[in-house]
């Protein structure tokens, strides 16, 4: 008979666990913040790590999945990190953060209208702009994830950008 699992062996396989799944996810990332940050992305992932390894004991998988639980801890560090370098520099300067990314409702509010766009592209232009834009895949790399030709892949991200502009346009979005 198998000897009954203690909580230090059960913390200890989650600790494993989860860091597989952030070495995984590095990439990814590493990706994310470049957009954000490019300047910072080495602070602002290992930030992210640091803090996702400290929050381990809160991801669920049950609750939710891991990407977005690290997107928004990555967010959360690239947005620290900035106030630190706008904080220290001279009393003139002004942020040049976006009024949306410092407002939290409205950041939500764009969060929830992206979506909504989303949802009503078809599945791969919504696959190809996302690995695109939020993954920071080359166009290469997703036409041979896919098994596409480089040209239907741009194809696909041309149309997908369109949609989206064009069902803002009509909904009278920014």
């Amino acid at each position: 008979m198998p000897e009954p699992m203690t909580a230090e062996r059960a913390a200890a396989a989650h600790d494993d666990s989860m860091g597989r799944l952030l070495t995984g996810a590095e990439p990814r990332l590493r990706a994310f913040l470049a957009k954000l940050a490019p300047a910072d992305v080495d602070d602002a992932l290992q930030e992210t790590m640091v803090r996702a390894w400290r929050s381990r004991h809160t991801y669920d998988p049950a609750v939710g999945a891991l990407e977005p639980w690290l997107l928004r801890i990555a967010f959360r560090a690239f947005l620290d990190l900035r106030q630190r370098r706008d904080g220290s520099a001279g009393a003139g300067e002004t942020s040049e953060m976006p009024a949306s990314i410092a407002d939290p409702t409205r950041t939500a509010e764009l969060r929830e209208q992206m979506q909504v766009l989303l949802a009503c592209l078809p599945e791969i232009e919504r696959d190809v702009l996302l690995r695109f834009h939020r993954d920071g895949e080359s166009i290469a790399a997703i036409a041979r994830w896919l098994g596409l030709p480089i040209g239907t892949v741009k194809s696909h991200l041309h149309r997908a950008r369109n949609r989206i502009w064009a069902a803002r346009q009509s909904r009278g979005d920014e």
